[in-house]
């Protein structure tokens, strides 16, 4: 009896959201739909339906006139809904549109209602989920319909996850495709399960390594061409970053997951002993994700603030602006040293790829942070001496 409220509030919010999303990238139009599309669909007719109306797809809705009956438009636009979270490319290719045979709802649609749709609506691409794929995704219809399925090993299967993004100005987008091994709870101690059911990114981290660890250990093997098992940070960085397809900080990370001495990263330490009970992965103090953001909240307005036009990366110009700024307030004078800024901006771009991301912003402040704490004052007044050292060495 208690559930049927709860599921109602959940209906009721999922009959307001989109229906689908236009994404814009500067050189790509894109829109993203759960199924598909019909030789049916009018966007004009779906941006002006009244969304709540829909709060299941298979049963329809009442008839704004008041009884079960749907008059002809209703029957059109209810279709269309169907059409757009049910439909499939065409899985033999055909043209047009026919029956989707295999979910007895909503329509298989071939190459030419893809291309005759994103014409009409001036589109570059569909972007769709809804199809388990074994690789987490799959281009069709010419590369202008890509199908990303999130979740890999979908209901005790083998298939691979996959997301998608797609940075700003960038012709075609990063693929993202990720398996992951569950841990066998089981074998844990009480303390290691609860480490892991309450830190959901140590968890994930783990299954990552143990899914990618002979790819890790052929990479580090082929980089460590003197067999010194040792590996540089950058080398070692940019094989974890390659192969795991995670953009995480390692940098900081290192510690957590490796030894390194004066030679560089001891890389077989990333396994040497270690099963999925490992210690290596239980929090000892704070989890990794208080360890990535620390002032995330804070340090996230100022990114928003410095990146003005929103392209979601930090420019050198961008940057340039606000020290001026910082500068000009506290000295007075319009006099900016060029090289000092330039300096800063390199600094802060990990990657060298001329622009500063989210990621290697907040690196940034944390590596800041970790330099301050392990000094031989960090026990006197370490907050105050933190955030002073924050703002000369940021700024």
């Amino acid at each position: 009896a208690r559930k049927g409220p709860i599921l109602d509030l959940f209906k009721d919010i999922f009959s307001w959201l989109p229906i689908y999303s236009y994404v814009e990238t500067g050189k790509v139009k894109i829109i993203i739909i759960h199924g598909g599309i019909s030789d049916k669909i009018n966007l004009k007719q779906i941006n002006a339906l009244t969304r709540n109306r829909y709060v299941s797809i298979e049963v329809p809705p009442e008839s704004k006139s008041g009884g079960k009956r749907l008059s002809p438009e209703e029957d059109n636009e209810y279709r269309q809904i169907q059409d757009l979270y049910w439909s499939d490319p065409d899985p033999q290719g055909r043209k047009g549109c026919r029956k989707n045979e295999d979910r007895n709802i909503a329509t298989f649609f071939g190459a030419d209602t893809t291309r005759d749709f994103l014409t009409k609506y001036n589109l570059s691409m569909i972007i769709r989920s809804h199809q388990v794929k074994p690789e987490g995704y799959e281009y069709t219809h010419d590369r202008k319909v890509l199908t990303v399925f999130s979740a890999s090993n979908y209901s005790k299967g083998s298939n691979w996850g996959a997301i998608v993004r797609w940075d700003y100005n960038e012709q075609e987008p990063w693929i993202i495709s990720y398996k992951t091994e569950p841990v066998e709870m089981g074998k844990l101690s009480f303390n290691k399960q609860v480490t892991l059911f309450e830190d959901p990114a140590y968890h994930s981290l783990v299954e990552k390594l143990m899914t990618n660890k002979n790819l890790l250990l052929k990479e580090f093997q082929n980089a460590d061409t003197n067999q010194t098992n040792h590996l540089s940070l950058t080398a070692w960085s940019q094989i974890m970053s390659s192969i795991l397809q995670v953009d995480l900080p390692w940098l900081l990370l290192r510690k957590k997951l490796v030894e390194e001495d004066e030679q560089g990263i001891l890389y077989n330490t990333l396994f040497d002993g270690y099963q999925l009970d490992n210690t290596k992965f239980q929090m000892s103090n704070t989890g990794i994700m208080e360890d990535l953001y620390m002032w995330k909240d804070m340090l996230m307005v100022l990114f928003n603030l410095i990146d003005y036009n929103h392209s979601g990366f930090i420019s050198r110009n961008e940057f340039s602006d606000i020290i001026k700024l910082l500068i000009i307030g506290e000295h007075g004078t319009d006099e900016v040293n060029e090289a000092y800024i330039e300096e800063l901006t390199l600094a802060m771009d990990f990657d060298k790829n001329g622009k500063i991301d989210i990621n290697e912003f907040l690196e940034s402040f944390r590596i800041v942070y970790v330099k301050n704490s392990d000094g031989p004052n960090k026990n006197a007044n370490k907050p105050k001496a933190t955030n002073k050292h924050i703002k000369k060495t940021a700024f």
